[in-house]
Parts: C-alpha cells; sequence; structure tokens
C-alpha cells in the first residue's frame, strides 16, 4: 500500500532540499540530458549541473573530465539505461577516488517508484504531489495532465477575457428577422 498524498510530499522535499544543500556545498550534479537539467533548475536547484548524454563523451572520457571535483550526485534516469549508467559512472568514477552519491538517486527512485522515469518528470511528480494532498486522494497522471492544462486554460482566459457583445434595444425597435 503507497503512502497517503502528505507523506509522500514531505519525503519528497526533504529530498530535493538534500539536492540544493548539496548543490550549494559545491558537489557537481550529473544528469542524463539537457532536459534533466532544466527540470532540476525549475525545482529550484543551483550549482554545476553536467549533461552525460549531450556531452557526446563515452562515461570514461566524461569521467575523465571531472578531474579535481570532490563529490558528484548521480541523478541518471530510472529506466534500465539510467540505471545502468548510474552504476557505470559511479564504478569509474569511485576508481578516480571521487566520493559518488548514489543514495539520492537511490531514495528518489525507490520514492517515485512507478510513478515517473525520468528526472525529466520531477517538477510534474511534485505539482501532482501537491494536488493530491490538496484533494486528499490520489490522482492518476491522466487527471493531473488534465488539472494542469485546465489551470493554462483558466490563466489564459483570465488575462484575455472575450467581451460579448451586449445589445439594447429600445422598446418597440426590434430587428425583423427577430419578429
Amino acid at each position: 500500500m503507497r503512502a497517503p498524498p502528505e507523506v509522500r510530499l514531505e519525503k519528497f522535499q526533504k529530498l530535493v532540499e538534500r539536492i540544493l544543500f548539496e548543490a550549494q556545498r559545491g558537489s557537481v550534479i550529473v544528469v542524463e540530458g539537457l532536459r534533466d537539467r532544466e527540470a532540476l533548475r525549475k525545482m529550484g536547484v543551483p550549482g554545476n549541473i553536467l549533461c552525460l548524454q549531450s556531452s557526446r563523451k563515452n562515461a570514461v572520457a566524461f569521467a575523465e573530465e571531472l578531474d579535481g571535483v570532490q563529490i558528484v550526485i548521480v541523478l541518471t534516469d530510472f529506466d534500465r539505461q539510467g540505471v545502468h549508467l548510474a552504476k557505470k559512472l559511479a564504478r569509474i568514477l569511485n576508481s578516480q577516488s571521487v566520493h559518488v552519491n548514489l543514495v539520492l538517486w537511490r531514495d528518489l527512485r525507490r520514492l517515485t517508484k512507478s510513478d515517473i522515469r525520468s528526472i525529466e518528470e520531477l517538477p510534474k511528480y511534485h505539482q501532482r504531489l501537491q494536488t493530491e494532498q490538496f484533494l486528499g486522494r490520489p490522482i492518476s497522471k491522466y487527471q493531473a495532465a488534465v488539472l494542469a492544462s485546465s489551470r493554462r486554460q483558466a490563466k489564459r482566459h483570465s488575462r484575455h477575457p472575450r467581451t460579448r457583445k451586449v445589445v439594447t434595444y429600445a422598446t418597440n425597435q426590434r430587428p425583423n428577422h427577430l419578429s
């Protein structure tokens, strides 16, 4: 059985706070792609976030670029390729005497389970947890998407309200087609 939304939201926020703390201490965060980096930026994570896939280098060459770095946080995706990449990168960096933090990655993976598969989905997952807490019940990904689109539409319409033409007729003057 899953934990209530309040508990999952609290655990998620603590994990994000730990990532923020490590980033502010000067740790380098390694993600797979540019969208993952943008998702972490949306979550408010400052600091040095490096993209492994967009560097167009293999894991060994990428790890050699991290020469002089003391702590690396690996936040790859939670799919099969991401798991393999995280373990491989940790093995290579450990051989270079770099401290690799996989604890945050494991905790995120354990918390999100089958809800998300990539780091780029973290902001939407956070928003969904907030909605679940507000409603007091779990919602599906589809329901979260519908709620998000309805919020966007509400914002759009509140900025540009439609103006209705109000037609007023004098008491005895009606158009011919209405008679």
